[in-house]
């Protein structure tokens, strides 16, 4: 897990260099940080109902399905990044399912963005709040506890997480150095990765 970590700092790096900011920086800036924080959950909600939609559509274990995974991994462990959850605080990647589903999963790690957002003062009438640290850093081990769940429902083990991720790592690097942006997108990139 370590590794996958170290290339998604990397990845962050390059991606907010491309935008004009210093990634490290971000990450330390108190002001910046809970910004980024809900920059991270919005895209890993949205990739967390895409992961919906296809098990909707069709079903549990498809490659496109394994590939949403992978996608709302890359924004978890950004996530992780800013709030301080290291590499060996992560739960362990087994493919044992012990009996839940997936809609019981898709609904904790919603629930679990719901309290990172709660840990924001994102409601502007409100008096009082502010950041909370503590609160942001339990909901992001909640959103992997679901993950590792939802992992072991899809039959991924960590070495072919891993596999998909450093695939998925590289792709990302490439459509960040051709200027990805909302006009451009495609998902060709991401069939031709072989899970």
């Amino acid at each position: 897990m370590r590794e996958i970590f170290e290339m998604q700092w990397q990845l962050n790096i390059h991606t907010l260099a491309n935008i004009g900011k210093d990634f490290v920086q971000t990450v330390n800036d108190p002001v910046e940080k809970p910004v980024w924080i809900e920059n991270y959950r919005k895209a890993l909600s949205a990739e967390l109902a895409e992961l919906i939609r296809e098990v909707s559509d069709h079903g549990i274990g498809t490659p496109n399905g394994k590939i949403e995974i992978i996608d709302i991994l890359h924004f978890l462990v950004s996530l992780s990044h800013i709030v301080d959850v290291q590499p060996e605080e992560t739960p362990a990647f087994n493919v044992s399912q012990n009996g839940v589903s997936f809609e019981a999963c898709a609904i904790r790690a919603f629930l679990a963005l719901d309290e990172l957002q709660n840990s924001l003062k994102w409601k502007w009438w409100a008096k009082g709040g502010g950041y909370k640290p503590e609160r942001a850093r339990s909901a992001v081990l909640e959103i992997w506890e679901s993950m590792t769940l939802i992992c072991s429902i899809f039959g991924l083990d960590f070495d072919e997480i891993k596999k998909i991720y450093i695939a998925k790592n590289l792709v990302n690097f490439q459509r960040q150095n051709r200027n990805y942006n909302e006009d451009s997108k495609t998902e060709a990139d991401n069939l031709a990765i072989r899970v």
